[in-house]
């Protein structure tokens, strides 16, 4: 009997020291720091933001992360909405990470080139994946000086995942671990990117049409026609899709349930962290070089996703 109480005494202990940590959590202060680095070709200006618990002097190979940004928002946006409890980067670092996020060249609190300020339809779009890469590598290795660290953990988020994805194939030393989030995987069935949509190239129809200029505006009409085409027909009213307004006045966009679609093999099945060098090796064997300053990336990540999805299939 003694035993017994001795034990359930011992489990509402750890249980009481389990919820005081959750509470301490989330009660921690958040430091944020806000600046621009140099990127890697003259005159770029790399925006940077910086997110820890106020006092942290713990800084190692795996509680560092960096998130990168899709094509159509910059990363303030995307992971530190401050609205409710919607700021990824605010969750990481209530699990003890230190985060970083930062924007291209043209995005966000980056700087512009010229052109920016021209009508869109005078130039081909300006940030390349190739520039995009450079950009990515500058903020690798700011994170990596400043706290002496040999490896950071990249989240990327729909071209985002996709450039993370292109660091890796060439930078896999300088990464703990790789989250793809939402990485194109099919273009052919992409209802944004793929065949018989606006930005498809009609005499080139696995390419991206560069004809439609250096930048676009985001509106949010534009974005709900968007989301509403990923959106199954079926499922399209039952979903709200109305934006509410943030703690700073400005649209946030509520949760929503997840629609109800039928999910590649690849999704479907439960499937292990990728290691990093399974990627160089399939980047290897994926019939065309994956890096080329001549050509887009798309062509190799194509092959490549393809090359996962079928492994992932067994």
């Amino acid at each position: 009997m003694r035993s017994i109480v001795g034990l359930a005494a011992a489990l509402w202990c750890a249980a009481l020291s389990v919820l005081a940590g959750s509470a301490d959590a989330q009660d921690i202060k958040i430091d944020k720091t806000d600046r621009q680095i140099d990127g890697r070709d003259p005159g770029v200006k790399l925006f940077l933001r910086e997110k820890m618990a106020a006092g942290n002097s713990k800084f190692t190979d795996d509680n560092i992360v960096l998130f990168l940004h899709g094509a159509t928002s910059p990363s303030a946006c995307d992971f530190d909405l401050g609205y409710k409890d919607y700021s990824w980067a605010d969750w990481l670092v209530k699990q003890g990470y230190v985060v970083y996020m930062g924007d291209y060249r043209n995005y966000g609190g980056s700087s512009r080139e010229a052109a920016m300020d021209a009508p869109a339809a005078q130039h081909e779009p300006l940030t390349r994946s190739y520039l995009a890469l450079r950009d990515v590598e500058a903020m690798v290795d700011a994170i990596k000086a400043e706290h002496h660290v040999g490896k950071v953990t990249l989240i990327g988020w729909s071209w985002g995942a996709m450039m993370a994805g292109y660091y890796a194939s060439l930078h896999s030393e300088n990464l703990h671990k790789l989250v793809l989030y939402a990485p194109l995987y099919n273009f052919n069935d992409h209802t944004n990117l793929g065949p018989g949509s606006g930005l498809q190239d009609k005499r080139k129809p696995y390419q991206f049409n560069a004809a439609l200029g250096a930048y676009r505006f985001a509106s949010e009409a534009a974005n709900t026609g968007r989301w509403n085409g990923e959106i199954p027909t079926e499922n399209k009213t039952s979903i709200a899709t109305r934006p509410s307004r943030s703690n700073s006045g400005k649209p946030a966009w509520r949760p929503i349930r997840p629609a109800k679609r039928a999910a590649p093999p690849a999704c479907a099945r439960p499937m292990a962290c990728w290691k990093i060098p399974s990627i160089r090796r399939l980047a290897a064997h994926s019939g065309t070089p994956p890096i080329s300053m001549r050509r887009p990336w798309l062509s190799a990540a194509i092959s490549i996703a393809g090359r996962i999805r079928r492994i992932a299939k067994g």
